[in-house]
């Protein structure tokens, strides 16, 4: 029998790879193939950004063709739990399937748990580098190539550890957001990365410019090659995931206050603080739905939605009778100040820096006070980019 091709995307946290999966996605040529998130945040909001279903997905669940494997099911029990996937997916008879795993995730063990099944065979294996943090953490690569990291920020030495470890198995590897850097930095890097994996195909991509049809022409992984590998470095028995980082979530339905969360990104974000993502609203801005992504200094807004709590006001006089009769009956169950509104953050990295953050989180919030002001219409200093994308 053919067997069904998986195309694994692994790369450290922040790297870019929810952002090229979500653009292949968007192909048409991508419609009957199905795919597989390991995210280890509790939230699955990356599965919930890859599925074009509405239906919030359950952690360890299959829904129609996106298997959502957050929380523990990218951790403790990720073997398990991509065995379930992909014997729940070969029902579905997809031509392929495309795996993207946690930033935190070990190579190896995430290669085994992706070819357990033998109906499928690892096609790709994708290790993406943010061209950008290899430019100002890691000297273009230069670091990693010398070996072990003597740095003494404890929290660039994990990553770089993470980092090496990734490319050494990877197939192919894309340098991402390279319109961040100059073109020398580029060449530099590329340098770095055929020293540190000269057996991998080097791929370059702007604002996930890169299309899955370009990769046709490498070979597959050689997984004899990659289990000798995995025995030379001493990595056969690995845990899953990264010792050290871990992910919390931070909810709060009170609105942040503009020019204080501004300020806690400029002084707060260490460099243990690997990743922050999820949903978050601006008490400058009560309408706009935004979903937040944070990878060291880098931070992006996407404006994904309205808030039903704003829409059913009906200011623009847009909205029938019974459209803000329906969403005053779905408001109901809501809070009673902010309705649908809320703040639910993922929290990605080494104890310290994780935990300044969530306090400094706190502080950003509006205060009883500001509330009070922000229900009576008063205005809020606003030092955020005005002009947003829009998620697709």
């Amino acid at each position: 029998m053919k067997k069904i091709p998986i195309v694994a995307l692994c790369g450290f946290l922040g790297s870019g790879k929810t952002t090229l999966l979500r653009r292949w996605r968007r192909d048409g040529a991508l419609n009957d193939a199905a795919f597989i998130v390991h995210d280890l945040s509790d939230q699955g909001i990356d599965a919930n950004l890859v599925s074009a279903n509405e239906k919030t997905h359950q952690a360890g669940s299959l829904v129609g063709r996106v298997a959502a494997l957050h929380g523990q099911h990218s951790n403790k029990y990720l073997h398990q739990s991509l065995g379930s996937a992909l014997n729940g997916i070969s029902e579905l008879n997809p031509f392929l399937v495309l795996s993207e795993s946690t930033g935190a995730a070990r190579p190896w063990p995430l290669i085994k748990a992706l070819t357990q099944d033998s109906r499928y065979s690892l096609r790709h294996f994708i290790v993406t580098v943010d061209a950008l943090n290899l430019h100002r953490d890691f000297k273009d690569g230069r670091q990693l190539a010398q070996g072990p990291t003597t740095s003494k920020d404890a929290a660039l030495s994990l990553a770089a550890k993470i980092l090496a470890e990734q490319i050494a198995f990877a197939s192919v590897i894309v340098l991402t957001k390279i319109d961040t850097v100059s073109e020398s930095a580029v060449e530099a890097q590329v340098r770095y990365l055929r020293q540190l994996q000269p057996h991998a195909t080097i791929a370059l991509s702007a604002q996930a410019g890169l299309l899955l049809p370009q990769l046709e022409g490498v070979e597959p992984p050689n997984l004899i090659a990659l289990s000798n590998k995995a025995k030379q470095l001493g990595l056969t028995e690995q845990t899953s995931i990264t010792e050290k980082i871990e992910a919390v979530v931070f909810r709060d339905p009170r609105p942040f206050h503009p020019q204080r969360l501004h300020e806690v990104c400029q002084n707060k974000l260490g460099t243990g603080l690997y990743r922050t993502k999820g949903f978050l609203w601006l008490a400058s801005r009560p309408d706009h739905s935004l979903l937040w992504q944070q990878s060291g200094s880098q931070i992006s807004l996407e404006l994904i939605g309205l808030w039903r709590a704003e829409l059913v006001k009906n200011l623009d006089d847009k909205l029938l009778p019974e459209e803000v009769e329906h969403l005053e009956y779905m408001l109901q169950s809501k809070h009673q100040v902010f309705g649908d509104r809320f703040n639910e953050l993922t929290v990605i990295g080494i104890e310290t820096d994780r935990k300044a953050f969530l306090t400094a989180l706190r502080d950003a919030l509006c205060t009883p006070e500001e509330i009070i002001n922000w229900q009576q219409g008063e205005p809020f200093p606003d030092p955020w980019p005005k002009s947003l994308r829009r998620s697709p």
